[in-house]
């Protein structure tokens, strides 16, 4: 709800000199607010820890429980809030603004989007039985499943064990350590992926198409070539709201 009175008071700012330096009051006030709130929930614990051990002082553990999606919900509203800044979004509704937020199936683990990109799809959604959404919906939802729950799962315990045996002191060869990192690798990748797989099958259900989170980053030849297959919205929304903004 602060966030959405922030916007209000955005989109209700006009061009002249003095309301512009209002709005980029206001605005550097979202980013910190939901910043904040982000480090709160995420980092509050593990810095409590390192004064401790830094210092040898006996913080309180407040075990906080962390919200669900905390982390893509963050990034949407601070991309929200640019947009309006930016003049990108020059209107929306309490239900825009929710639905937008809270759409259930990227909620977990994204991809990021934009406003500019969904509205026009909610409001355009057919309400009618489309075979297509739904026959290429529950196959990406199954397929990403497929990666989470067989490759994924079946993948981590194996690398858990070795890196087990290497914290508890044991030595470990150099064919188990290149092994452990590469399915580490493995397991990352079949389990975001297929996370993002799962939320583009369930948009499609409704008729919404999402954007693609990963293109065969594994088949990269270079860094450079990896990181624009990896995690594209990230890199999307960096570019945009980070780099240029």
């Amino acid at each position: 709800m602060i966030n959405f009175l922030l916007a209000r008071a955005l989109q209700r700012l006009g061009d002249s000199q003095r309301q512009r330096h209002a709005a980029t009051a206001i605005l550097v006030l979202g980013i910190l607010f939901n910043v904040a709130f982000l480090g709160y929930f995420k980092y509050i614990d593990f810095a409590r820890t390192a004064i401790n051990d830094a210092f040898g002082t006996n913080l309180v553990l407040t075990h906080i429980i962390l919200p669900l999606g905390i982390s893509f919900i963050t990034f949407q509203k601070i991309a929200f809030l640019i947009d309006l800044y930016a003049k990108r979004v020059t209107s929306f509704t309490l239900q825009d603004y929710c639905l937008f937020v809270l759409f259930f199936p990227q909620l977990i683990a994204g991809p990021i989007v934009h406003y500019r990109e969904m509205m026009p799809q909610f409001q355009s959604i057919p309400c009618r039985f489309d075979k297509e959404n739904v026959a290429v919906g529950i196959t990406l939802f199954l397929f990403g499943l497929f990666k989470k729950a067989v490759l994924a799962d079946s993948i981590a315990p194996h690398v858990s064990l070795i890196y087990e045996h290497a914290a508890a002191g044991g030595g470990t060869s150099f064919f188990l350590a290149w092994m452990a990192a590469v399915g580490f690798t493995l397991q990352v990748y079949f389990d975001f992926s297929g996370y993002s797989d799962m939320a583009l099958g369930l948009a499609r259900l409704f008729g919404i198409r999402l954007p693609a989170n990963f293109y065969s980053p594994l088949r990269a030849s270079s860094i450079i070539d990896f990181w624009l297959h990896w995690h594209m919205t990230l890199t999307r929304f960096l570019t945009a709201y980070v780099f240029n903004p």
